[in-house]
Parts: C-alpha cells; sequence; structure tokens
C-alpha cells in the first residue's frame, strides 16, 4: 500500500490544512511512503492564507478587467487614449501602439492564468526550483520575478507587499504590482526597471525617455491601471 507520511512542524489548532494527495493506490514496495513537510509560515503575516488567496483572486480579477479595458481603448486610439499613452510613454507612434497592441494580449492571458499558488514569499524561492535568483529583501520592494521562468510564473513577494493596499489605483497597490510584475516575463512584454513610481514623476520622466518607457514596467503599469 502506498503511504503518506506527513510531518506537522508545531502547527497550530487553527492551522489551515491543504490536501496533498486525495487518491489511494497500491505498488509493489510494502515499505514505500511519501514524506512532506508542510510550512506553517503564513505568505503574510497580517492575514491567514485563506485570506490572502482571497484577496489574490481579487487582485487578478481586477487587473485583468483593467487589461480588457486598455485592449479595447487601443483598438479604437482616439485623442484620450493616445493622451493616455503619451502621459506614460512620451510618444504615441506606430511602433508604440504596436508594442501594446502585440503585448497587452499577451499580458491578459499571463493575469488571468495566474493562481494564489504561484504567488510565493521570497525566501521560498529555492523550494520552487525556478531559474534564477530573485533579490533579497531590501524592506522597500513589493515583489518580484525570474523573468525567464515563463513555465511557472511565479512572483515572489516580500512582506513590504503585505502592507501595501489591494486596490489603490491611483498610487502603488497590489493590483497595480501584479500587472507590474506579469509584464516582466520575456514572452510578455519582456520589461525593465529603468524607473520606478506610481506617480506623475514617472509621466515627467517618460517624456525625455521614450526608449526606455514603452519597456519600462511601471510605465506599463501606469498605463495599463493608473487612475488620476
Amino acid at each position: 500500500m502506498y503511504q503518506l507520511h506527513v510531518e506537522k512542524h508545531n502547527l497550530p489548532d487553527s492551522a489551515e490544512w491543504k490536501t496533498v494527495h486525495d487518491t489511494a493506490v497500491t505498488n509493489t514496495n510494502p515499505s514505500s511512503n511519501v514524506n512532506v513537510t508542510l510550512d506553517p509560515t503564513p505568505i503574510c503575516s497580517n492575514m491567514s492564507n485563506q485570506e490572502f488567496r482571497s484577496s489574490i483572486v481579487k487582485s487578478r480579477e481586477e487587473a485583468a478587467g483593467l487589461i480588457r479595458k486598455r485592449i479595447a481603448a487601443l483598438a479604437k486610439w482616439d485623442a484620450s487614449e493616445q493622451a493616455r499613452a503619451k502621459t506614460w510613454f512620451g510618444r504615441v507612434d506606430d511602433a508604440t501602439r504596436h508594442t501594446l497592441e502585440t503585448g497587452l494580449p499577451k499580458l491578459l492571458d499571463v493575469m488571468e492564468d495566474l493562481k494564489p499558488e504561484n504567488i510565493i514569499r521570497w525566501d521560498q524561492q529555492k523550494q520552487r526550483n525556478i531559474t534564477c535568483t530573485i533579490y533579497p529583501d531590501n524592506s522597500n520592494t513589493d515583489a518580484a520575478v525570474c523573468k525567464p521562468d515563463t513555465a511557472k510564473r511565479i512572483i515572489a513577494i516580500y512582506p513590504h507587499f503585505c502592507t501595501s493596499p489591494r486596490s489603490q489605483l491611483w498610487h502603488g497597490c497590489q493590483v497595480l504590482t501584479l500587472i507590474h510584475e506579469c509584464t516582466h516575463f520575456t514572452d510578455v512584454f519582456n520589461s525593465i526597471d529603468a524607473m520606478h513610481g506610481i506617480s506623475v514623476g514617472l509621466s515627467f520622466w517618460a517624456q525625455d525617455n521614450s526608449d526606455q518607457a514603452i519597456q519600462n514596467a511601471d510605465s506599463l503599469a501606469c498605463y495599463v491601471g493608473k487612475e488620476d
């Protein structure tokens, strides 16, 4: 009989439980077993993992809605949408529009497929076997990804993300952070971090740095979802 052995490390009575194997099978080795070590540390210290998963689902759905809205507006490319692009990218030429037309549907696909399990604490990265190392916590960073890790789509979050508002689109929030991070994947926008800031200062920077702005993750996130 195939046996599943779970090591329980000081789990409180209120700990959440998750099914790790829901079928019974047999094999030819009577002494075989599978050892699974559960990490009881919450992803965010200020909420349970169940609350965290619910919050991520809400943020993902809101982010996907914002991307759909931009795709529809980009198709019209009217004066209002061109003004929005000029604000965050410093120009409204055909190349800028083409980059957005190509990247936004890819961004939407990734966002719609994003699951709470894709969001991990930054210190769990080695356990998930992603393809490159994510930077250590500097106390101000919200999240990071391994850009070539297009198969797993892992987003590592830092404690600062947990205390960020879920949805306040006029400044930094979890919704815009998810958009920012998903633009980084090499098969989406392959974006860079040339300039940070969900603020009007980023739009001023874009006017003199349009070549970088159209590749900049925060510029793309602001274009997609920032409210005035």
